[in-house]
Formats: C-alpha cells, structure tokens, sequence
C-alpha cells in the first residue's frame, strides 16, 4: 500500500492527512489521490473501495490483476486509449456511469481532464468464492463493460464508499454483505448473462437460527462478519443471507443492529452508566453513530430516551 495526501492539505498537513492508498488500486489509477479515506484502513477482505481524484496525463500500459468497478463521478472526463494496435481512440466518461476492468493488460491512456471516479477493487480470490457459491460454472472470460448505466451497480458502490466515508461505522458484516452483492452482480454482467431469477429458498432452519442468534448476542463487542455467521449454519454465505432474510425478514447486519440497539435501551433504563460507555458495550464503533441509529429506530435520541424513561 502507499501514502497519499488528501487533495487541498497544506504542508504542515501532510502527514496528518495521509492514507494509506491500496495498491490495486493505485495499480489502475497512476498517479491517482484518495480525495477522503480509503478501506484499506478498514480491513476489508478482498475488496477495496476509494474516492479518486486522477489529473490530466499520460498513463503508460501496465498490467493489472484484480477486477474493478468504476462509477464516473462529479463531471465528464475526456482522452484518448490505446487499442490493441497501440492506436489510439478518443472516450469519455459521464457521472453516474460505470466501468469494469478485468484482470490483464490495462491499455495506455492520455487524460485531457481531470477525473473523480469512486474505484472498487475485487480480487480474483474473491469473485472465485463467490462464483462458487452460486453454483456457477467459471466458462469462458470476463467481459468488460464501459460506461454502462447500471443501477445496481451504481447503488452498491455508493452505499460501500459512503460506509468507507463513515469509518467503517456500520461493521464488518454490512461490508461483507455489500461487497458479496457486488461481486454477484459483477460475475452476471462479466459473463454477458442475464442474472437469473434466483430459485425460492425455504427458511434457515429454527435450530440453526437460533445458534446464529445466540452468537449474535454473545459476540456484540466482536466485529461479526459474513464469513462467520454463515459458518454457524454450514451455508455458504449466498445462502446464508437468503435464508436468514426468508426466516426474520431481514438482512443479518439489519436484524444485529436491532438487537443492539434494544440491549441498549434496557441499559439506559436500568443503568446510570455514561451513553459513551452504554454504545461501546453493545458493539457500536462510535457514540455519533450509536446516537444516529438510536434515533432513527425509536425516534429520539439516549440522553432524550433517558430523561423520559
């Protein structure tokens, strides 16, 4: 991984403000700034995610392996790229439009403007897992697609750099499951499949439901993820998630949160221990955060719950 400043930082700033930028990334993007944080700070599993800033240049040919979502951002950016001739031929990137890249020869480019784009890199590793999970038969090679207008794509990588925005604030388990969703998508497109409409799954079964409960309530501290919970049921994460939505009617990380957030409120009501302390106690990475969510399940905030309670 290297250093990088964030845009706009003076001197005496710099290394206050540096961040550590993922190698896959800077691999794509040459010369490329993270504009506010990166996940590598985060320690995500076989994703990155960052905010880019790349000025006007030339980028020479290099050689990538991971596989990259890019959603275009901010404004239109214009050059040129090197066909498999070498010659090159004029493209633009408009906000709101995504691009992937898969593992291989990145063709040189010549940047006119300056372009902001948010970057996902997934690893090989990873989308194999993936792939795996749903069953899919690995034939024939990604296939790339350029400036597309893809809604889902779009979604999930806003929603996984606004959490990188938010320090990572909603936990591992919410990274986990965007990061899976995004991959699934990614393996439909890169294959040119229509994504199918996945088969009904029955419900995760009681006993299993409840053992993953129990390691929800035991484990409020720990930064669940994915992984873990899906190895409680001997499910693959895929179907773990589908299962577990078709028992509670909701996501793992939404249904850990819940219960998070009614241990905190028994606490408050029975406890006159700091809000600060109350947060950290029942897993939440930061009291801001903890507040925000209080909210907006029960409508007020701690120190407003407590003076009514």
């Amino acid at each position: 991984m290297r250093m990088v400043g964030i845009p706009n930082a003076g001197p005496g700033d710099m290394k206050a403000n540096e961040v550590r930028q993922s190698d896959a990334i800077a691999g794509l993007f040459q010369g490329s700034i993270v504009r506010q944080k990166s996940s590598t700070e985060l320690g995500w599993e076989g994703i990155s995610v960052e905010r880019l800033t790349v000025e006007p240049g030339e980028k020479s040919e290099s050689v990538i392996d991971h596989h990259y979502v890019i959603l275009w951002d901010m404004h239109s950016a214009f050059g040129e790229r090197a066909d498999l001739r070498g010659k090159f031929a004029p493209y633009s990137k408009h906000p709101g439009t995504v691009s992937t890249c898969v593992p291989g020869i990145r063709p040189a480019i010549r940047a006119y403007t300056k372009t902001e784009a948010i970057v996902c890199a997934l690893s090989q590793s990873f989308l194999a897992e993936i792939e795996d999970e749903l069953g899919r038969r690995r034939v024939g090679p990604f296939h790339e697609q350029l400036g597309i207008d893809d809604v889902g794509l779009r979604q999930l990588v806003t929603l996984l750099a606004t959490e990188v925005d938010d320090g990572g604030a909603s936990g591992k388990l919410y990274a986990d499951s965007l990061a899976h969703a995004l991959g699934s998508r990614l393996i439909y497109l890169g294959r040119a499949e229509q994504q199918p409409e996945l088969p009904k799954l029955s419900a995760l079964p009681r006993h299993l439901l409840q053992r993953v409960i129990e390691r929800m309530r035991v484990s409020f501290k720990a930064n669940l993820n994915l992984t873990a919970l899906a190895a409680e049921t001997g499910y693959s994460r895929a179907h773990f998630l589908r299962m577990f939505r078709t028992a509670t009617g909701q996501t793992p990380h939404r249904f850990l949160l819940d219960l998070r957030l009614e241990s905190a409120r028994q606490l408050i009501r029975e406890q006159s221990s700091r809000l600060i302390e109350i947060a950290a106690d029942c897993g939440f990475s930061s009291h801001a955060y903890f507040t925000k969510a209080f909210k907006r399940r029960f409508g007020v905030t701690p120190s407003m719950y407590r003076r009514e309670s």
